[in-house]
């Protein structure tokens, strides 16, 4: 279980420094690691010309290998699949037709269906899940009601 975990937890960091690296001109993994992870990793102990080889590495596999992976890949696909905690942020009043829910996070989902449902609360825990044909759906906790949605933010 453990071994799994830290797998995963590789992954999640890989996918993240990915991202990050692809965005950025000169991509430094001192820059883009925690300093826990820098430590975890040993990285810190290698030197400069060590570190700047793995930064060309990090480039070329963000621009060559990356998108496969993330797509095929078992421990990215379970990190992706993983339900979504979080509250709605402030005044909730249910949903009608395309409605937008800010969520703590910082994410932005909005429904994907013209029902509604009216229920007020303020700061209302949601749980997002991902079924296996790759919808979205949000459900309010406290109430269990559900609905299917996508993220736009």
């Amino acid at each position: 279980m453990a071994g799994k975990m830290i797998r995963l937890s590789f992954a999640a960091v890989l996918i993240v420094c990915m991202q990050i690296a692809i965005a950025a001109d000169n991509p430094d993994i001192r820059v883009l690691m925690t300093t826990e992870e820098l430590r975890a990793s040993g990285i810190g102990r290698l030197s400069d010309d060590e570190i700047e080889a793995i930064n060309r590495w990090l480039v070329r596999y963000t621009a060559q290998d990356a998108g496969e992976i993330m797509d095929s890949s078992p421990a990215v696909q379970e990190i992706s699949n993983a339900p979504i905690r979080s509250a709605i942020d402030g005044q909730f009043n249910g949903w009608d037709g395309p409605t937008r829910f800010r969520l703590k996070n910082g994410e932005v989902w909005e429904t994907s269906s013209t029902r509604r449902y009216s229920y007020s609360a303020v700061d209302p825990e949601v749980e997002i899940t991902r079924n296996w044909m790759g919808i979205h759906r949000m459900r309010i906790l406290e109430t269990g009601r559900a609905i299917n949605v996508r993220l736009v933010e």
